[in-house]
């Protein structure tokens, strides 16, 4: 499983390779993407001001329906455009499909954002198994009042990852890692250190979303990882046990 940003560049875009390479190995695959610089993007061009807590977008109903405009309309269609012109048999959906992801609020001070609190993971399992590319954008059904929720897309990759019971979750970066106050890699971390690195301000903003989710599917027996790959050669040597990146494992 791979979690990549929402943003299309060139073909040599090293996340949408790293996609390719995966598929064209026949690797059962689901991809999970993000896209809130997008999100701010357009919120800039519509006059909404935006702020972040705890890495997490301050969503309104305005800004929610940005959200889910961009990210399940505009990042979801270009990714999944661009996969299929590169032979890759993508199919895009968002959180909200198939009931895919039910969601609690977080906080009340974020508005219209979700914590995934259940993942019904059969409308995935149905695609791979029909040998399709499940291309996800976040979104979440709130299980209460059943509205739309804006939910961070490495919290909902790291949900995905561990109801599927993913084998790998990876999440195509464009940092090599986490890294520590000395600016080195840190090569692995288990939940103690990770949370003793958050409490002390190394791991910080965007990149505390990445963290939990790699706990959470560390947790459920997934091998999570943050790397700035290349193309397929780190995803191969993560899937064959080596080390590259920042390596999440429950034993770690």
């Amino acid at each position: 499983m791979l979690k990549i940003g929402g943003s299309v560049g060139s073909e040599s875009d090293s996340a949408l390779d790293a996609v390719v390479a995966m598929s064209d190995s026949g690797h059962p695959l689901v991809v999970v993407h993000g896209g809130g610089p997008l999100v701010g993007e357009w919120a800039d061009r519509l006059g909404m001001q935006t702020s972040f807590v705890r890495g997490l977008r301050v969503t309104d109903e305005k800004t929610r329906d940005v959200a889910l405009a961009v990210l399940g309309g505009l990042a979801n269609g270009r990714v999944v455009a661009t996969l299929i012109a590169r032979g890759v048999p993508a199919v895009g959906l968002t959180g909200v499909d198939g009931g895919l992801l039910r969601a609690e609020r977080e906080d009340a001070d974020l508005g219209y954002v979700g914590r995934v609190t259940l993942v019904d993971s059969a409308l995935l399992e149905e695609l791979v198994d029909a040998g399709r590319v499940p291309v996800v954008a976040p979104a979440a059904l709130d299980r209460q009042s059943g509205d739309i929720l804006n939910v961070n897309g490495d919290s909902a990759a790291g949900a995905i990852a561990a109801s599927l019971g993913a084998r790998l979750l990876v999440f195509v970066t464009d940092v090599p890692g986490v890294r520590g106050k000395d600016g080195r890699v840190i090569a692995r971390l288990d939940a103690d250190r990770a949370r003793s690195l958050v409490d002390d301000g190394t791991i910080e903003g965007g990149m505390l979303p990445k963290v939990e989710a790699c706990l959470m599917a560390a947790a459920a027996g997934c091998r999570a990882a943050i790397v700035a790959p290349s193309g397929i050669d780190e995803v191969e040597r993560l899937l064959a046990g080596e080390q590259v990146g920042t390596v999440f494992e429950a034993a770690a």
